[in-house]
């Protein structure tokens, strides 16, 4: 029973924590984006060129999926950070960058690709917002 209690206090505390940071808000995005191929719930964090991105994805993909296609099988997604840096430009903006490494695996654990995401992020009316995002 105590292990119970210890475990909703946990998921209590995860939930209330603040997810109004740069490091939050784009590890939000990469999860959702990424790993659950999600731009639905992706876009709620974007604001700028990353709106303008998921968007005209979203309206491409939507010519090729229907609702009665079944879900693929997803290949198996891990990412790790592998770098930041914080920039304060004119007028007081300061961005946050985020570097990543993606790895994509098939079923059998193989490694099949790897990339590079560097994601922005900057404070919009005191939340903060993925503003662009790349991969290279």
């Amino acid at each position: 029973m105590k292990v119970r209690y210890a475990i909703l206090t946990l998921l209590l505390f995860i939930a209330c924590s603040n997810r109004n940071t740069p490091q939050a808000v784009t590890d939000d995005f990469i999860f959702n984006y990424y790993k659950l191929a999600n731009q639905q719930v992706a876009l709620q964090l974007t604001a700028g060129l990353a709106t303008e991105k998921l968007e005209a994805e979203i309206a491409r993909l939507q010519e090729v999926r229907t609702q009665d296609d079944p879900i693929p099988e997803m290949p198996k997604m891990e990412y790790k950070q592998i770098g930041k840096e914080t920039s304060t430009e004119i007028e007081n903006l300061t961005h946050v960058l985020f570097n990543y490494l993606l790895t994509i695996k098939n079923q059998s654990g193989e490694t099949t690709h790897t990339r590079n995401v560097v994601i922005t992020t900057e404070s919009i009316d005191g939340k903060w917002k993925v503003v662009n995002y790349d991969e290279y």
